[in-house]
C-alpha cells in the first residue's frame, strides 16, 4: 500500500502538469511546473519502485531526482508569482547548478562505495541536507512574494502554499531521520506488503500526502490562477468523506458477513466483488444528493451561483429579444450574491464596435460605452474560453497584446470576461466582478458560465435571423402592395400632368404659369418617389459579373464629375493596388457609389475634401473588401443616425429617403453591408463591404 501511494502521487506529479502545459506551451510559468511535475515524479515514481524486492538501487534515482526537486520548484514560484526585478529570486541559479553537482555525486558515490548499506548512506544524508538547504531558498523565496504583495488574494494564495510545501517538507525529513536512525531492517525476510511499510519507517508517509496536496494547490494557481476557497474546499472535502463513508460501512459489511459465512480467500474475494458492484450501483443516484447537500452546507454561495447558472440554461432558449435577454443574464447572477457586478456588451455594425448594453450592481468606474474589436477580441477569434483578470495580468509580464487587453479589462471593472461566439465571429461578452473576499471563479464556474453563454450565442444569431427574415417578409409584403399602389397613382399622375401641360400656353398670367409649372414638377417627383419605392420593395436579381472594384470606383467618379463638382472641393482617390477580381453587378454597385458620392457632395455645399478609400480589411475574422466614402462636411447628428436606412427618412428638403436603404438592399443581395460613422459637425464616412467569398477566379 505505501509503495502504491508513492507511485499514483509520481503519476499526478507527471499528469496534471503536462495537463496545464498541453493546454499552453508556450506560458513560461507552465514550462517551469512541467519541470517539477517531471522531478517529483521521477523522485516519488523512484522511491516507490525502490520498495519492492530487487530494486533497492533504485533510491539512487529517487535521491538524484530529489535534488532537483527545489530548483524546478523555486524556478516555478519564480515564473508565476513574479512581479519585476525584486521579485526575481537570484538563487535559482545556484539551487540549479548544486543540483547539478549534487545530485550526479551522490549516485555516483552511492553505487561505488555504499551500495549494500542498510541505511541511509553519507552521500545521501549529504544530498538530503543539501534539498533541506535548498527548500529552505524556496521558503524564503514565498514568504518574500508574502510580504510584497498587497492583494488579499494573493495573500491567502502564498500562505496556503506556504504552509503546504513546508508541511511536506518537515515530513520528509522527519520520515528520512526515523529511517536513519531506527534499527536496520532485513526486506528479505518480510512480505511485499510488510516490506514497503518496514522500509518506510516508523513514521507513516505524510510527506508524499502534503506533497501531492501542495502540487494540487499549485495546479490551481497555475491553472485558473486562483487555490480553492475554504469553503470550496471543505465542501470538495464532504463530498469526499461521504462517499468514502459509504464505501466503508458496505465493506465492513462485507468482511462481517464474509468471516462468518466462509474461510475459503476466493469466496471472500467474490464476495468483496459484489459489494464493489453494490457500492457502484448505489453510489451512482446518490452522487448528486451527497454533492448537493455538501455545497449547500459548506459552500453556500458557491450553490447559489450553481443554482443561477441552472436557472439562466432553463430560461435563456426562451428569450426572442436582444433587450430581455441582457436582463436575464444579468439579474440572477447578481441576485446570487457570487457577483457584485456583470455588464454585457454586444456587436453593432453601424458603430464597427461593441456597444455597452446593460449593467447590474455597482461600480466606481463609468462604464466604457463602446469597445472597438481589436486588439480585445483576437482572443476569443482564436478559440479562447474566456479572459480570467489575473491571468491576463500574469501573461502581461511579457505580453504586450495582453497588457492593452488587461488595460481594456480594468477599464470595463471585470474579472472575468465571456465571450457570446458565432463560428469565428464575435457577437459580445459578458463581464464578471468576482467578490474580493474570493478566489476568483472556479473553473467548475468558469465552464457552467461558458456554456450559458454558449445559449445566449444561439439567442442573438437567432434573433438577428429572425430580423433578417422578418425583412424579407416585410419586403415581399411591401412588393405586393407597391406593385398595385404605382398602377393606382402613376394612372392619376400622367392624367394630372397631361392636363397641366395642356393648360400651359402664352395668354397665362405669369402666376397661372408659375402654378402650372409647379404642378409638373411635383408629378415628376412623385413619380420618381414611386419609381425609388418600387425599386426598393420589389425583389431583384443581380446580374454578377467579373470585375475589379477600383474600376467601378473611377467610372462613378467619372460620372459625378462630369455632372459638375464645386470648384472648392477637392477628391482625393486612395485605391489599393492589390484588391482581387470579385462577382458582382456592377450596375448596381455603380448606383450605390453614385448615391454616396452625390451625398457626400452635397453635405460641403461651400466646399471641402471627399476621400474615396478602396481596400481589403480583415474583421471579426472575416477579410472583405471595403469601398470608404469619407467628407468634410456637416455631418450627420447622433440621433439621426439610426433612421437613415429607415425608408421615406430623410434629412434634405427634397430628399425622397429612399437613396440610403436602396443601396443598403443592393449591398446585402451581394452579401455585405453598408455603415456609416459621424459626428456632427466633422463630416461623415460611409463604409460598404463586400465579402471575399465572391472573389472570380482570374482568367
Amino acid at each position: 500500500m505505501t509503495a502504491l501511494l508513492y507511485f499514483i502521487v509520481a503519476v499526478l506529479a507527471v499528469s496534471l502538469p503536462m495537463q496545464t502545459w498541453l493546454a499552453d506551451r508556450d506560458d513560461p510559468a507552465r514550462q517551469a511546473f512541467l519541470a517539477l511535475g517531471w522531478a517529483m515524479g521521477l523522485a516519488y515514481g523512484a522511491f516507490a519502485l525502490s520498495l519492492l524486492p530487487g530494486l533497492a538501487e533504485l533510491r539512487v534515482v529517487y535521491t538524484t531526482a530529489g535534488c532537483f526537486v527545489p530548483g524546478t520548484l523555486l524556478w516555478t514560484v519564480d515564473r508565476f508569482f513574479d512581479r519585476g526585478d525584486r521579485l526575481r529570486s537570484r538563487w535559482l541559479p545556484i539551487v540549479f547548478i548544486g543540483a547539478a553537482l549534487v545530485g550526479p555525486s551522490t549516485a555516483i558515490a552511492h553505487l561505488g562505495f555504499y551500495l549494500n548499506l542498510p541505511r541511509s548512506s553519507p552521500p545521501e544524508v549529504g544530498a538530503g541536507a543539501y534539498a533541506t538547504a535548498a527548500f529552505g531558498v524556496v521558503l524564503f523565496r514565498l514568504w518574500e512574494a508574502h510580504e510584497l504583495v498587497v492583494l488579499p488574494v494573493e495573500k491567502t494564495r502564498l500562505r496556503y502554499l506556504l504552509l503546504m510545501i513546508g508541511a511536506a517538507i518537515v515530513f520528509t525529513i522527519l520520515e528520512q531521520l526515523a529511517r536513519s536512525i531506527g534499527a536496520p531492517v532485513d526486506a528479505q525476510a518480510l512480505s511485499l506488503a510488510s516490506r514497503g511499510v518496514a522500509l518506510q519507517g516508523a513514521i507513516p508517509p505524510f510527506s508524499v500526502v502534503l506533497a501531492g496536496l501542495a502540487l494540487y494547490f499549485l495546479f490551481h494557481s497555475v491553472v485558473a490562477y486562483r487555490l480553492l476557497d475554504l469553503q470550496e474546499l471543505f465542501s470538495k472535502a464532504a463530498i469526499l468523506v461521504g462517499s468514502a463513508s459509504l464505501l466503508v460501512l458496505i465493506d465492513g459489511i462485507t468482511f462481517m458477513w464474509v468471516d462468518t459465512f466462509t474461510v475459503y480467500p476466493f469466496h471472500s474475494t467474490f464476495q468483496i466483488f459484489l459489494a464493489s458492484m453494490v457500492f457502484l450501483a448505489a453510489y451512482d443516484p446518490l452522487r448528486g444528493s451527497i454533492s448537493f447537500l455538501a455545497h449547500r452546507t459548506l459552500n453556500q454561495r458557491g450553490f447559489q451561483f450553481t443554482e443561477a447558472l441552472t436557472h439562466l440554461r432553463s430560461q435563456i432558449p426562451s428569450v426572442t429579444s436582444t433587450e430581455t435577454l441582457v436582463g436575464e443574464l444579468l439579474d440572477p447572477l447578481v441576485a446570487s450574491g457570487r457577483v457584485p457586478r456583470c455588464s454585457v456588451y454586444l456587436w453593432d455594425r453601424h458603430l464597427d464596435g461593441f456597444r455597452f448594453a446593460g449593467a447590474r450592481g455597482e461600480s466606481v468606474r463609468k462604464p466604457l460605452q463602446i469597445v472597438m474589436t481589436r486588439p480585445f477580441t483576437e482572443g476569443f477569434a482564436e478559440g479562447k474560453l474566456w479572459y480570467a483578470r489575473a491571468d491576463v495580468k500574469r501573461r502581461a509580464r511579457s505580453d504586450p497584446e495582453q497588457l492593452e487587453r488587461l488595460a481594456m479589462m480594468q477599464a470595463m471593472d471585470a474579472d472575468l470576461t465571456v465571450p457570446f461566439m458565432s463560428g469565428g465571429a464575435v457577437l459580445g461578452w459578458i463581464h464578471l466582478r468576482h467578490e474580493r473576499w474570493s478566489d476568483g471563479f472556479s473553473r467548475e464556474e468558469m465552464h457552467g458560465l461558458s456554456e450559458v453563454a454558449g445559449l445566449a450565442s444561439v439567442v442573438l444569431s437567432n434573433i438577428r435571423d429572425f430580423k433578417v427574415l422578418e425583412q424579407a417578409h416585410r419586403l415581399a409584403a411591401l412588393g405586393r402592395m407597391a406593385a398595385g399602389l404605382a398602377h393606382e397613382i402613376r394612372n392619376p399622375l400622367a392624367g394630372v400632368k397631361g392636363a397641366a401641360q395642356y393648360l400651359e400656353g402664352d395668354n397665362l398670367p405669369d402666376e397661372s404659369k408659375e402654378m402650372l409649372q409647379v404642378i409638373i414638377d411635383e408629378v415628376d417627383r412623385l413619380d420618381i418617389v414611386v419609381s425609388q419605392f418600387l425599386d426598393y420593395a420589389r425583389p431583384f436579381e443581380l446580374r454578377r459579373s467579373s470585375a475589379h472594384v477600383n474600376a467601378i470606383v473611377v467610372h462613378a467618379l467619372t460620372v459625378v464629375r462630369a455632372q459638375g463638382v464645386h470648384p472648392d472641393v477637392k477628391i482625393i482617390e486612395d485605391f489599393s493596388g492589390e484588391l482581387p477580381l470579385i462577382s458582382m453587378d456592377q450596375t448596381r454597385l455603380t448606383q450605390v457609389l453614385l448615391n454616396l458620392l452625390q451625398n457626400g457632395l452635397q453635405a460641403m455645399p461651400e466646399g471641402g475634401v471627399l476621400t474615396v478609400r478602396t481596400r481589403v480589411r480583415t474583421l471579426q475574422g472575416l477579410s472583405q473588401l471595403e469601398i470608404v466614402v469619407e467628407d468634410t462636411g456637416s455631418g450627420i447628428a447622433w440621433d439621426d443616425l439610426e433612421h437613415l436606412f429607415i425608408p421615406f427618412f430623410t434629412t434634405k428638403a427634397q430628399g425622397t429617403g429612399l437613396g440610403l436603404p436602396i443601396c443598403e438592399r443592393i449591398i446585402e443581395a451581394h452579401g455585405g453591408e453598408i455603415d456609416v460613422h459621424s459626428q456632427e459637425g466633422q463630416g461623415a464616412t460611409f463604409l460598404v463591404r463586400l465579402p471575399l467569398a465572391h472573389v472570380a477566379a482570374t482568367p
